[in-house]
């Protein structure tokens, strides 16, 4: 998908940096009726869209994930903490796209991170 297919779907899009020329990120975007604070994507010129992070609302979490368990069954999920943050990661193998759903808590902040790439192993190879 080249870059103006993407901004057709996300909007105006901005390169993260100087150095980064090929991720791009957009802001105040909204999946289907859903507002997305930030998407962050990777786009190749010859290879088209690589990768693409959305970033949500805390309170939208649980619309989110039951929405991929919904369409993809239950993920593999894993938890980690110590005494300055938590971590909680999901992870769905379509056979096409890795989707890896993060929920990062620290004393300063609390964010929900989707980010969806292309999968390098179908589950059926195993």
């Amino acid at each position: 998908m080249p870059l103006e297919q993407v901004r057709d779907h996300l909007g105006p899009s901005q390169p993260v940096d100087d150095e980064q020329t090929h991720r791009f990120v957009a802001s105040n975007v909204l999946l289907d009726r859903l507002p997305v604070s930030s998407v962050t994507f990777d786009l190749d010129e010859t290879h088209g869209l690589q990768s693409l992070a959305y970033e949500f609302a805390i309170d939208d979490m649980s619309e989110v994930l039951a929405g991929l368990r919904a369409r993809h069954g239950q993920p593999l999920s894993t938890s980690s903490e110590d005494q300055d943050q938590s971590d909680q990661v999901w992870v769905w193998n379509t056979g096409e796209d890795l989707i890896t759903a993060v929920k990062h808590r620290s004393a300063e902040q609390e964010k929900f991170l989707i980010s969806y790439r292309q999968s390098r192993l179908r589950p059926e190879t195993l």
